[in-house]
């Protein structure tokens, strides 16, 4: 049977109290190192006493379940650390390696091996991959684990009231400091009580062993700010976690005069159809002398049921946001509209002219398959522009190659065992439009705004406490008062010295003895 012994920190040496001070510091999640060298420290103790459960180490493990384990590892401050780490490695590895594309545009910019392991580990879309939203979702456990962990000990000793004062201990405190006064008791207890209520907080009497004592004490809630940091941290991870589920970020090409409604998201096949459609009224681009281009201005409406829902301008750095996705202004281009396109069996000789559109699968006569013009490169290295042409085939995975627009006789522009020729084909111009979809961005904004809030809360604000006793002699009153803050000991030092200068000022002393 294990055995427990309740031993007061105060009567136990000081090098036992300092060595537990660091090894609770770690086991317990969220100690602050202030709350423990206020409740740890003998000397400033006073009349909080706090007890540690010292347990037989031989039978501990015995006493501890796989979930009680697994309890203390969420609750420990150490995984607090290693997953702040490892998200902040992964968001700037997300940061220095461009997201969004594509695993050949990987192997093509960072080599074939370097390519390959990005993409692996999901470097080239860092914030939807697997493993970097396991680590947010870990971080959110362990705060909350961490916050329930010791939220109980703070509420206890928030609710705490001491019920006396012990005068041998109030000497042990580093604010300090005491005074005899000749006036009558009940002037002088009148008097005190007065200029601490007003410069510091109500006094409420206790138990002073035959003699005056009290308790004043401001700022208990401010031990509960840290949990406010807590909840701020929580709210940005699970808007990022909301985002990152919920969300995406894709682009879509709309030619002049047309709409669309099917986004691509870089990286992936995947496209995701819109609640509306887009259509590109207008698109314009002003160029610098240089021929840079200065300026893109697209005039969109946005269509629901064939009706106009609205209609303005983007511009970049000013999207247009409806129903709370956001179009931005992100490219343009030219895209083909048409193609003729000749298909040469090249075993037979036998040729076939097909009229195509844009994306718009057409059935090729005599051949199980559909074919499309799929995409389009104004100048495909400096071959000039491509038509990338792909063949469908039910049950099987599509297959395409590039063939080049103005040179019909490339070797190379072959697709299956055809001979591809483009007769002839028409291009008009595009905006590509950014479209980004954030469920979870006023959750994150919410959680900075109270982040940055009670951050500024928790580092100006402390709980400070004080304690008075006056005791009474023949011809003299002894006034003795300590204080004690749990953080913010400087400003508490100018509190502390200007309240015994009110003090002494209003009891009117000629003589004041100052305790060290």
């Amino acid at each position: 049977m294990s055995t427990e012994v309740e031993v007061p920190i105060a009567d136990r040496p000081l090098q036992q109290v300092h060595g537990l001070s660091l090894g609770k510091l770690v086991a317990r999640g969220l100690t602050t190192i202030d709350d423990q060298l206020e409740s740890e420290t003998p000397h400033e103790a006073g009349p909080e006493m706090e007890f540690v459960e010292v347990k037989s180490t031989d039978v501990m493990g015995s006493k501890h379940s796989i979930w009680q384990s697994l309890y203390n590892q969420l609750a420990s401050i150490k995984l607090t650390v290693v997953l702040f780490t490892m998200i902040a490695l992964g968001s700037v590895i997300g940061t220095l390696i461009p997201q969004g594309l594509s695993a050949e545009h990987l192997v093509e910019v960072y080599g074939p091996n370097l390519g390959k392991l990005i993409n692996f580990l999901h470097f080239g879309d860092l914030y939807h991959a697997p493993w970097f939203t396991i680590l947010l979702l870990l971080l959110c456990v362990n705060l909350v684990v961490c916050t329930l962990h010791r939220l109980p000990k703070t509420v206890k000793m928030v609710r705490f009231r001491d019920q006396k004062v012990d005068p041998q201990k109030l000497a042990q405190f580093s604010h300090h400091k005491h005074m005899e006064s000749t006036l009558p008791l009940d002037d002088l207890i009148a008097k005190v009580e007065t200029v601490v209520t007003r410069h510091f907080a109500v006094i409420r009497r206790v138990d002073g062993q035959d003699a005056y004592a009290g308790v004043a004490e401001r700022g208990g809630w401010s031990r509960f700010s840290v949990y406010l940091v807590h909840f701020s941290v929580l709210l940005i991870l699970v808007g990022a976690l909301i985002g990152s589920l919920l969300g995406f970020k894709g682009m879509m090409n709309v030619a002049e005069g047309e709409s669309a409604s099917m986004v691509e998201i870089p990286g992936t096949t995947r496209t995701l159809p819109l609640p509306f459609e887009v259509r590109c009224d207008r698109f314009e681009v002003s160029f610098y002398e240089t021929g840079a281009p200065m300026e893109y201005r697209s005039d969109l409406s946005i269509l629901e049921d064939g009706k106009v829902a609205l209609q303005r301008p983007i511009y970049v750095n000013d999207p247009l946001t409806y129903k709370g996705i956001t179009l931005y202004q992100a490219s343009y281009g030219a895209m083909p509209v048409s193609a003729e396109v000749e298909f040469t069996d090249r075993d037979t000789g036998q040729a076939t002219r097909l009229s195509m559109s844009y994306r718009t699968p057409v059935v090729f006569p005599g051949t199980p398959y559909q074919v499309a013009i799929m995409d389009y490169r104004e100048k495909l290295g400096e071959l000039g522009p491509a038509l990338a042409i792909a063949l469908f085939q039910e049950g099987h995975d599509p297959v395409g190659s590039w063939i080049l627009a103005r040179m019909p006789s490339f070797h190379g522009n072959r697709l299956r065992g055809y001979q591809v020729k483009v007769i002839d084909f028409q291009q008009t111009q595009y905006t590509g439009l950014q479209v980004k979809k954030d469920p979870g961005v006023w959750v994150v904004w919410s959680g900075f705004v109270l982040l940055t809030l009670t951050i500024g809360v928790t580092f100006y604000s402390s709980h400070r406490k004080l304690w008075v006793r006056i005791t009474d002699g023949s011809h003299r009153r002894k006034v003795q008062i300590a204080a004690k803050t749990n953080k913010n000991s400087l400003a508490f030092d100018r509190e502390f010295d200007h309240l015994w200068e009110r003090l002494q000022t209003e009891v009117q002393v000629g003589k004041g003895k100052k305790g060290t």
